[in-house]
């Protein structure tokens, strides 16, 4: 049986999306999987042994700039890599059903009250109700899970191996002089995409200066995000790690003692490897990732709705930097 699955974005949806694969594979042996997502994420896929064909798309540079030559280029690419028994839209927005219906006739995906663009359902043949309020890996297990008649359970999730590969000849070995082996390595994830999942740099400070026996290395992406790393660097004995691609993102997480971070996709990737971590969320509720017992979830306390995300929430300012701190320093012992 040929399956294709539709993810697209963003890339902590992709990484707790990624987590039923194994189970998939296990129970379903026979299932070859395709996997539809956006060029950008597409290394967070890479060398994983249960996904058989990557197949990424430039939807986001079809957005940026639209020519008809990219669209036809995108669409015959969505179309040679089938034929497809079942297609899979986990994502439940219009584009990704688009991509679902152009890749095969059987489509599977959210029904109208569960994807977060209702429209989207008019494009699945099959359609199943997932409640938007459940923990993100197990939301986008169930989808699969009913799409292909398999069980997966939240023990099962809570067993699993880790998911994220990288290829270790690809590696720069120059991020190997970051890291210490006399003190506790500590990976923070100083930004996000969105402000609102964002801690302020002046927090960041106030905590890192109660880690002072750990060795903490800083990761920030865009430019924004650098200029505030390099604040809270010049204030603490932090260092900021240069910008690093997808392959090597993995290998530092696993070489980690502690991941800090907010609700943001890098910071997602030490549970996809089952290495410690600490989330901390304001305008996103904790569902947003799998409490473990090596992966906590600080909140602000603020009352969230679990469905629709208020962007203009900054509550996540309010966390105490001695919690986040103390809650780390219970996980690294």
């Amino acid at each position: 049986m040929h399956v294709a699955i539709v993810r697209m974005t963003a890339m902590g949806d992709v990484i707790h999306t990624l987590a039923a694969i194994q189970f998939i594979k296990e129970k379903r042996p026979d299932i070859k999987i395709t996997w539809f997502v956006e060029e950008k994420f597409a290394d967070i896929l890479a060398h994983n042994p249960d996904i058989d064909k990557i197949v990424p798309l430039d939807l986001h540079g079809l957005k940026r700039e639209f020519s008809l030559h990219a669209l036809r280029s995108i669409y015959a690419r969505i179309k040679s890599a089938g034929p497809f028994d079942l297609v899979i839209d986990v994502q439940g927005l219009l584009k990704s059903a688009i991509v679902a219906k152009i890749a095969g006739r059987l489509t599977a995906g959210l029904d109208s009250d569960s994807a977060r663009e209702s429209a989207a359902s008019i494009f699945y043949r099959r359609k199943y109700r997932v409640d938007c309020a459940g923990i993100a890996p197990m939301r986008f297990a169930s989808l699969l899970a009913q799409a292909l008649d398999i069980e997966i359970t939240e023990a099962m999730m809570l067993a699993k191996k880790p998911y994220l590969h990288y290829d270790i000849e690809k590696i720069d070995k120059k991020i190997d002089t970051f890291f210490s082996d006399a003190e506790k390595n500590i990976l923070v994830v100083t930004g996000a995409s969105n402000a609102s999942k964002t801690y302020p740099h002046q927090k960041w400070i106030e905590t890192i200066n109660l880690l002072k026996d750990c060795n903490v290395l800083l990761i920030a992406g865009s430019d924004a995000e650098r200029q505030d790393a390099e604040k809270i660097e010049s204030a603490t004995h932090a260092r900021l790690l240069p910008k690093t691609d997808l392959e090597t993102l993995k290998y530092m997480v696993e070489k980690s003692d502690l991941l800090i971070g907010g609700d943001t996709g890098p910071s997602h990737i030490a549970w996809a490897m089952n290495r410690p971590s600490v989330l901390l969320f304001g305008s996103t509720p904790k569902t947003m990732m799998m409490e473990t017992p090596i992966n906590a979830a600080i909140t602000s306390g603020a009352k969230v709705h679990p469905c629709r995300f208020d962007k203009s929430d900054r509550s996540i300012a309010t966390i105490a930097p001695r919690k986040v701190a103390e809650t780390a320093q219970r996980l690294l012992a």
